[in-house]
């Protein structure tokens, strides 16, 4: 679950344009008249992780659960791509609990986990999905 939120966190990241920004810091205006405001690329910034964070897991129905036939492991994939390519559903349980108990996970990763994800994701950090999945929770 925690995988799949990542995967889909990244990849509206991935989305947004990168030249597009927003303006952070203090409106006040300084005893000297300035204003401490600073332009930072918007797809990384808290205002968009939490507005991604409120409606990501929306996107877990998209997912079903499939087993390693060999480990047993069960892992989710999606069923829909992002693209509308072809995905291979041989071997992936698509139904109703699968995707209410993903979406569940994920609203519970995310929540618990907020500050982690936010702290994560506004840099550009390599192997987040290990850093933040295997170890932090």
């Amino acid at each position: 679950a925690c995988r799949a939120l990542v995967d889909e966190l990244e990849w509206e990241i991935a989305r947004v344009d990168p030249k597009k920004t927003i303006q952070m810091g203090s409106f006040r205006i300084n005893p000297d008249g300035s204003q401490s405001v600073v332009e930072v690329p918007y797809a990384r910034s808290e205002a968009h992780l939490t507005e991604l964070l409120e409606r990501v897991c929306e996107k877990m129905k998209e997912y079903g659960e499939k087993t390693d036939p060999s480990t047993h492991r069960k892992t989710y994939v999606r069923v829909i791509s992002h693209d509308g390519t072809k995905v291979d559903l041989s071997g992936v349980k698509i139904d109703g609990d699968v995707a209410s108990s993903l979406k569940f996970a994920c609203e519970s990763i995310a929540e618990e986990y907020e500050d982690e994800l936010i702290e994560f994701l506004s840099h550009e950090a390599e192997n987040v999905k290990d850093r933040l999945c295997s170890k932090r929770t």
